[in-house]
């Protein structure tokens, strides 16, 4: 399985995210224009408020495929999605990828290349895992010789057959997995000239991609998450999780009074995601020799009220909430809700794009 190839298919293309605790799918065909969103759908589960082992999938605990594969099949009834033909992310804790660079050569060098050196950057044995690669950029290193930046992309045989149960219980063909960060790269990043962070905070874990021009550079992870906030507002304030939930997402870090000013309790567990986004940052400037430019959020997280000034502070550099929805053209009638809808899309679209890319 090709993790970088298109398939060509003019039928629509399903893109499907399975995150943490959610799965959201956007469905994307072609024509003569520019991609088109003819549908999305976005189910949450809420029972890990309660229960913290309650999850889908996070790095510490194996993928449920029945429990998946009965939500998606849902959320495909409901959401009344019509395309059979599906591409799944993987997210960055059941994967490996690294950036390296090589000396420019050929297309069939660099095969050989990495058939001969590629097995050196793989933590694992590479008869138990599916591996891929792909040129994502050059530049002129310091003595000014011409380098190639290639991507290697890495996953578990073991996980892709788990999602080929999933999606075959789910009566859909899976053709296609690629690293979440790799289809935020996509949907974020397809005009950008310099390298920007794109970080994508969900419910259990929160990842870190460098991005550029479409492409997926680096990256990192961390648990601290959305989840996290809303753990540590549960006991500070003693309340029940789900309350917790609400009063994070109608206040955020605007709370005051009767939340004991919500920000003193949420701002650090944002630090923490700030320190890693930093070390993410610094390790790929100091490896590469390239600046990131600026920041994105991506994922519920960045809905967060308060979220985007916080982390520009923090950061001084330019930070946005990432629009998925300025790739593609759309029911005119989701207009008012594409700002808050595009964050826990970026990957589902991103997916969906790929074979327009």
């Amino acid at each position: 399985m090709s993790f970088f190839d298109s398939f060509l298919s003019k039928q629509p293309i399903l893109g499907v995210d399975i995150g943490t605790t959610s799965i959201k799918v956007a469905e994307v065909s072609k024509a003569d224009g520019p991609p088109t969103l003819n549908n999305y759908g976005i189910l949450e589960t809420y029972g890990y408020l309660e229960r913290f082992n309650e999850a889908l999938q996070t790095s510490s605990l194996k993928l449920s495929e029945k429990n998946i594969a009965g939500y998606l099949k849902i959320l495909l009834e409901h959401s009344r999605i019509r395309a059979r033909t599906a591409i799944a992310s993987i997210p960055a804790f059941l994967a490996f990828s690294t950036l390296i660079e090589a000396p420019t050569m050929s297309e069939s060098e660099v095969r050989k290349f990495m058939e001969i050196q590629g097995k050196q950057y793989i933590p694992m044995p590479l008869s138990a895992v599916t591996i891929d690669w792909l040129k994502v950029g050059e530049r002129r290193d310091e003595s000014g010789e011409q380098k190639y930046q290639l991507l290697i992309v890495s996953i578990p045989n073991e996980q892709i057959e788990k999602y080929q149960n999933i999606f075959k219980a789910s009566g859909l063909k899976l053709v296609s997995v690629e690293v979440e960060g790799m289809s935020i790269a996509r949907s974020l990043s397809a005009n950008l000239k310099e390298p920007a962070l794109a970080i994508d905070i969900g419910s259990r874990s929160t990842s870190f991609s460098v991005v550029q021009n479409g492409f997926y550079k680096f990256g990192g992870q961390t648990d601290f998450s959305g989840g996290s906030l809303t753990q540590t507002i549960a006991s500070g304030l003693s309340i029940n999780p789900k309350r917790a939930e609400d009063l994070k997402k109608q206040r955020g870090l605007l709370g005051f009074g009767g939340e004991h000013e919500l920000s003193t309790l949420i701002q650090p567990i944002l630090d923490v995601i700030i320190n890693e986004a930093r070390r993410v940052i610094a390790n790929y400037e100091t490896s590469y020799q390239e600046k990131v430019a600026s920041v994105i959020l991506s994922g519920g997280g960045a809905n967060l009220i308060g979220i985007k000034d916080y982390f520009n502070k923090n950061f001084g550099l330019p930070v946005s909430k990432g629009n998925p929805f300025s790739k593609i053209s759309y029911p005119k009638i989701l207009e008012p809700i594409t700002k808050d809808t595009g964050p826990f899309l970026s990957v589902a679209i991103g997916l969906a794009l790929k074979n327009f890319s």
